[in-house]
């Protein structure tokens, strides 16, 4: 396993795919499951003139699952071994022998979600870059759920056009669908949703729970632990003898609602506390 650094994100990742893996049965073959067989490598902590040693190592491993970008870029150039990708999201247009968790979160399922945590939502509105989330938008309006009536969804192609895009969603919305898009989530435009949200009591769900601190009301994000879960099981299958290739890459299964009570609650909207899978500031349990 190279993995790219401790970041937190990656080290839940990692902690989940050790139990997924230590929980799959032994299997009989070409290519055995043994535990307690996973070399975890950090990538940042190793030194420059130990790199292409590290390349012949992986070259002879059975498998190698990358956590992160910057160890999916190490290892972009191997051919013939089985790579296993996850958090790593310049995961696109990769060589057969790649596979791995599509780091995005389906629309249809962020829908879903927002509808459970918010039981009166009905209106949702986003400003997107066509340029870069016009796809996204276009799967969205083909898979809506059943909750919600209305999703407005306003383009905005350049930083200026922002302010009146915003007041365009003034009273028309219940909640606004923060996408990740850089022409919204940059920190001007960040504080620019902040105040509209602040002025029209309409809380931000955000893609991320780094969005929380900049003004967002609840993140719909990934369960990294499940994650890790979803991609051992992913292994088992490739050292089972299974092609790369005949295995697409899967979206990620489980998601975490992380909320800020405290927001919606000054706002005046009510939401279901039961599916929320963390309260943002208070320490998350074990």
């Amino acid at each position: 396993m190279l993995q790219s650094s401790a970041l937190k994100p990656y080290e839940e990742a990692r902690q989940g795919f050790e139990k997924g893996w230590n929980a799959e049965p032994p299997r009989s073959g070409p290519k055995s499951i043994i535990r307690n067989t996973v070399t975890q490598i950090l990538l940042s902590e190793q030194p420059q003139e130990k790199q292409i040693s590290l390349q012949n190592q992986l070259r002879q491993a059975q498998l190698v699952v990358v956590i992160g970008d910057p160890a999916l870029e190490f290892v972009r150039d191997l051919q013939d071994t089985p790579i296993l990708t996850l958090l790593a999201p310049s995961a696109k247009n990769l060589p057969a022998n790649f596979t791995g968790i599509d780091l995005r979160i389906l629309p249809s399922r962020q829908l879903e979600a927002m509808s459970l945590l918010m039981p009166k939502l009905h209106r949702i509105g986003a400003l997107y870059n066509p340029a870069v989330s016009g796809q996204w938008v276009q799967e969205a309006l083909m898979n809506q759920v059943s909750a919600v009536e209305t999703l407005l969804f306003r383009k905005v192609a350049s930083p200026d056009q922002l302010p009146k895009a915003l007041q365009s969603l003034s009273n028309a919305i219940d909640a606004y669908w923060l996408l990740p898009d850089e022409m919204v989530t940059n920190p001007q435009a960040m504080e620019q949703l902040r105040l509209f949200s602040m002025a029209n009591r309409v809380p931000i769900i955000s893609f991320s729970e780094k969005y929380l601190k900049a003004g967002a009301a609840a993140a719909i994000t990934f369960d990294m632990d499940d994650m890790g879960r979803q991609a051992a099981t992913m292994a088992a299958r490739l050292l089972a003898g299974t092609k790369p290739a005949t295995i697409p890459m899967e979206p990620a299964r489980g998601l975490r609602i992380i909320a800020n009570t405290s927001a919606f609650r000054q706002m005046g909207v009510p939401i279901n506390e039961a599916v929320v899978d963390e309260i943002y500031g208070e320490e998350r349990q074990p």
